[in-house]
């Protein structure tokens, strides 16, 4: 099949600057995504706005392809970039596998079997994405979600004394379910959850006319855990892991 790996890899960041510059275990970012789709023998495609992060790319020996700035703001959806630069790759690739740099921890192993669950299952699924199992405390069945009304949350202090004041009796908060009237107490009828960990999607190309790259029917991968770059904290945490990695290894 033609499958050809994706990395959107823009050059602005807010939360880590340069971030897909940025060195992590001695290589920049981007290059730990590139070399995961490069074990998996896939031909490669980076879609960036910045010279540099394409100077880089090149150098790994991958495709890169220049996205217009109105696709790199910080509001730009992905499904925005994917729906806007699929359509341009030639040959017209049978399964995308989306490489979030943002996930550098991935295992070659993993990604290969998404390809093959997907590749000998085309019938049945039109993508499979990478999950992790949501732990017992935070099953979205048993959660209690904020009122919509309630936008001066942080001031409840201050409205629970007005209302005193008015009505000479105590504040109450009225916090709503989802709806709460459902909401399972019982830990036992729970049903299992699961979030993609956004290391690994992998989808057919026909599924962004429908309006999202899952298509009709999704097979969910577990994963066993990665690790997501959004913050100098969860940075520094993956620096760390890496370093105990590398300590085992040797």
């Amino acid at each position: 099949m033609n499958i050809c790996a994706f990395i959107p890899a823009r050059k602005n960041s807010k939360s880590i600057p340069n971030k897909n510059l940025k060195e992590l275990g001695g290589k920049p970012l981007i290059v730990l995504s590139i070399d995961s789709a490069q074990k998996c023998g896939l031909r490669t495609i980076v879609s960036t706005d910045s010279k540099e992060i394409a100077g880089l790319s090149y150098s790994q020996g991958v495709e890169v392809m220049f996205r217009p700035d109105s696709l790199a703001k910080d509001t730009t959806s992905m499904f925005e970039v994917l729906k806007s630069e699929i359509p341009k790759i030639t040959p017209k690739p049978d399964l995308v596998l989306l490489l979030q740099p943002t996930s550098p921890l991935r295992k070659t192993i993993h990604i290969k079997n998404c390809i093959s669950y997907l590749s000998e299952n085309l019938d049945k699924f039109d993508s499979v994405v990478s999950c992790e199992r949501v732990p017992e405390l935070y099953n979205p069945y048993a959660m209690i979600l904020e009122n919509k009304r309630m936008v001066f949350r942080k001031l409840i202090g201050w409205k629970e004394k007005i209302h005193s004041w008015f009505t000479g009796k105590k504040y109450k908060m009225n916090l709503s379910g989802f709806p709460i009237s459902q909401r399972m107490t019982r830990r036992q009828d729970l049903p299992t959850a699961y979030i993609p960990d956004g290391a690994i999607y992998i989808f057919k190309p026909s599924n962004l006319k429908g309006g999202s790259i899952y298509g009709n029917e999704t097979l969910l991968y577990e994963n066993e855990g990665t690790q997501n770059l959004n913050t100098l904290e969860e940075w520094e945490n993956c620096e760390k892991l890496l370093a105990e990695q590398q300590l085992k290894n040797k």
